[in-house]
């Protein structure tokens, strides 16, 4: 049967959903996050070095848990959305949509017709035919999808954009908004900072719920008071790499420096 999507309900009811990033395509990485306590994990095939064929299997991994698998796709291509799609996951985040038209064009692409184009098949989430009617009657319900707002040019269309519908959520790229302006690398200059509260308080006004990354947990708990719904906290290799460097830095030891006497 259709495994109910409650990140989706949750951001329909206004509540917020707290996940985080995939990048390391083995399965144990997405059983351990996905039992940690993540409302939703995004397998990241835009920056992470990840498959259609790992994504299915992080899929499975994260399937005995209450964790919403979604990915985030390398593009807004129709032939790679239908593809992840097949393998399970429970919703998508669309990099870099500038246009409305690039927003439907996403949402056409996972949804079947008469509401988008998406070919029909009998992978994993139609249960490889167990449950293949029941699948094409809700899976344009039971999607999750979120478009990322992250260049200028979204900003100038972002009414047009949040207009669309079938949009569950936006999610603020704060990194490619400053690149895209100017400051490759300062996500926290002031002027940066002036358009991301532009573009929040456009999606509240237009009642999509916007989503951001968040530095830490303290920092998720501030943009949730701030209203923010779908938050983002870290990455696999992230926490991997701060545990290591935590635990190197604080024994006494030479670090493996050979030249000391």
């Amino acid at each position: 049967m259709i495994r109910e999507n409650w990140v989706k309900q949750r951001l329909a009811a206004g509540e917020p959903a707290i996940g985080s990033w995939i990048t390391i395509a083995h399965p144990t990485v997405g059983e351990v996050m996905a039992q940690a306590g993540f409302d939703w994990l995004a397998i990241d095939m835009e920056h992470g070095v990840v498959g259609v064929e790992s994504v299915q299997t992080l899929c499975q991994a994260m399937s005995g848990t209450p964790t919403v698998p979604l990915v985030r796709v390398p593009w807004n291509d129709q032939v790679i959305i239908k593809q992840v799609l097949e393998t399970g996951v429970q919703g998508m985040v669309i990099p870099q949509v500038r246009t409305a038209e690039e927003a439907r064009a996403a949402i056409a692409a996972a949804k079947y017709p008469p509401a988008g184009i998406r070919g029909i098949g009998c992978q994993r989430p139609a249960g490889f035919g167990a449950w293949f009617h029941e699948y094409l009657q809700k899976s344009n319900d039971n999607l999750v999808i979120i478009v990322q707002i992250e260049h200028v040019q979204a900003v100038e269309n972002l009414h047009e954009i949040l207009a669309v519908k079938g949009i569950d959520a936006i999610l603020i790229g704060a990194n490619d908004l400053s690149a895209s302006m100017g400051l490759l690398g300062q996500p926290t200059h002031p002027e940066v900072v002036k358009v991301i509260e532009k573009i929040h308080a456009a999606a509240c006004a237009a009642g999509v719920p916007p989503g951001i990354i968040a530095a830490s947990p303290d920092d998720a708990n501030k943009r949730i008071a701030q209203g923010y719904k779908f938050i983002g906290i870290g990455l696999d290799v992230g926490f991997l790499s701060t545990a290591c460097r935590d635990i190197c830095g604080k024994i006494q030891w030479n670090g493996g420096d050979t030249t000391s006497s």
